[in-house]
């Protein structure tokens, strides 16, 4: 993602943040849009819908009227309406990221990318959090996880700068780098 796109997408998502503070929805339309975003993610043919530069504005509007009606806040619904008039909306998920960055600010959280070679119990990830939290000094600690096999075993943990990697496939590379310096 260039800084170019972030430049364009941070006043967008810092005008809809200051609204939903504003109205005091800040929660439930950062639940709505991760709602938006998981529905981008699996949804694709909506993604290219409303990226398409061919297809018209109230085309875009439409669809995104048809599909969210009911299932989002006004002020969330009338915000999309207004990127795709000012054509933005290619800018969507940026955007949400962004305000999701902002609302994590505010509340003192710190998001966590935790990728693992299996799926976390909800106990791993209680745990995870809680050491996390004591190590980042974060008031909160809030985990993004995904499962990656080539992994092998354990996880890597992406927090702030910070870079955590107790895999069992870093530790084999380690290993063979170890083994190949004392051979020759």
């Amino acid at each position: 993602m260039t800084a170019q796109i972030a430049r364009l997408a941070e006043p967008y998502a810092e005008a809809l943040l200051d609204l939903a503070q504003g109205q005091n929805q800040l929660a439930t339309i950062e639940q709505e849009l991760a709602q938006i975003k998981q529905l981008l993610h699996s949804a694709p043919e909506l993604a290219q819908v409303l990226q398409q530069p061919t297809i018209s504005l109230e085309q875009k509007k439409n669809v995104l009227r048809q599909v969210l009606a009911g299932q989002v806040q006004p002020l969330v619904l009338n915000f999309l309406l207004l990127l795709v008039d000012r054509g933005r909306i290619v800018l969507l998920e940026r955007i949400i990221t962004s305000f999701q960055d902002m609302a994590r600010q505010l509340r003192g959280t710190q998001l966590a990318r935790v990728r693992s070679a299996v799926a976390l119990t909800p106990e791993q990830a209680q745990q995870l959090t809680e050491r996390l939290t004591h190590l980042s000094g974060a008031r909160q600690v809030e985990l993004e996880t995904a499962v990656d096999a080539s992994l092998l075993g354990g996880f890597t943990v992406q927090l702030g700068s910070q870079f955590l990697d107790t895999s069992l496939r870093s530790q084999l590379q380690r290993l063979a780098l170890r083994l190949s310096q004392s051979v020759v």
